[in-house]
């Protein structure tokens, strides 16, 4: 089973006194790239949450966000000790010049520093309940997630293995139009021969063995069994490949990149008897163009 490498997933819930949400967004990438985002205060899960990610996802550029909206939990508080200092300050400055205002609280819990926000008061208590949640919450959306991956990784495997099969005739149809090779190339050259030796004097008869020893150094100039052989070879190895689980999208790469370099060899094998060598150049060149589209699919498998 393959897997693609795009996908996304969000999970919300709403716990006693804050909410979280933890939304997962995949694309391609030759490796793992991974990204975390976590809210001031919760900095410290990160270690913990590439483990999860990397136990689930092998390959693919994702991002992972976490949100979290305190609610209930107290948003606010002041620094006693910070807003102590400023009223033994200000009762000072009071005896030393004789004033009689009283302190304005309101001005006082504007000063920097006096109010403290939520994250900063954050009981252990809270902070355990909240780890607890993100996690279990990050395992439900890997797993959502690779379930999209896993069913637009169905509609890649559908496309790829219609076109290694695409790839497998034109194999065969090369071998069957290669196979005629030795027969037409006798063929044109007793043509050939006959023509020379009806215009030349006398009547020489035709060497049927140095014809034979011809026929089979120009065949064997355009013989392409070995490149077709190692091609065969390389389109069972993908199939097998696509029952596997793990880098199958890095494996198939390199074997549609020797595919690629077995039909540049078949192309440049082509022969010159045009009954064949017209036909064994449009199928290497329909063999590529496959080839160029499989690569496209595997930069989306994982």
């Amino acid at each position: 089973m393959i897997r693609s490498m795009t996908g996304y997933s969000s999970v919300r819930t709403e716990e006693d006194g804050f909410s979280l949400s933890v939304s997962l967004k995949s694309t391609n990438h030759r490796f793992l790239d991974l990204q975390v985002r976590l809210p001031q205060g919760l900095e410290p899960l990160d270690p913990a949450l590439r483990r999860m990610v990397k136990e689930q996802v092998a390959r693919g550029h994702l991002e992972v966000v976490v949100g979290l909206d305190l609610g209930c939990l107290p948003k606010a508080a002041f620094d006693r000790a910070l807003l102590g200092a400023y009223l033994e300050a200000f009762e000072q400055a009071r005896k030393e010049f004789g004033l009689r205002a009283e302190p304005d609280l309101s001005a006082l819990l504007r000063i920097p520093g006096v109010i403290t926000t939520a994250s900063g008061e954050m009981s252990e208590k809270d902070r355990a309940r909240i780890r607890e949640t993100v996690e279990r919450m990050l395992v439900e959306a890997l797993g959502r997630l690779n379930q999209m991956r896993a069913k637009e990784g169905e509609a890649l495997e559908r496309d790829l293995r219609s076109r290694l099969a695409r790839l497998q005739t034109l194999g065969a149809a090369i071998a069957e139009h290669a196979a005629n090779l030795p027969k037409l190339y006798q063929r044109r050259l007793e043509s050939r021969l006959r023509t020379l030796l009806a215009e030349g004097p006398g009547g020489v008869a035709l060497d049927s063995g140095r014809l034979a020893q011809e026929v089979a150094f120009l065949a064997s100039h355009s013989d392409v069994s070995e490149e077709l052989e190692r091609f065969r070879s390389h389109l069972h190895q993908a199939a097998e490949l696509m029952e596997e689980a793990s880098d199958v999208g890095k494996r198939l790469d390199f074997l549609l990149q020797e595919m690629n370099r077995e039909a540049n060899t078949l192309l440049s094998k082509t022969t010159d008897v045009p009954e064949v060598g017209v036909e064994i150049a449009r199928q290497a060149i329909e063999m590529k163009a496959e080839i160029e589209k499989l690569r496209e699919q595997a930069q989306n498998i994982e």
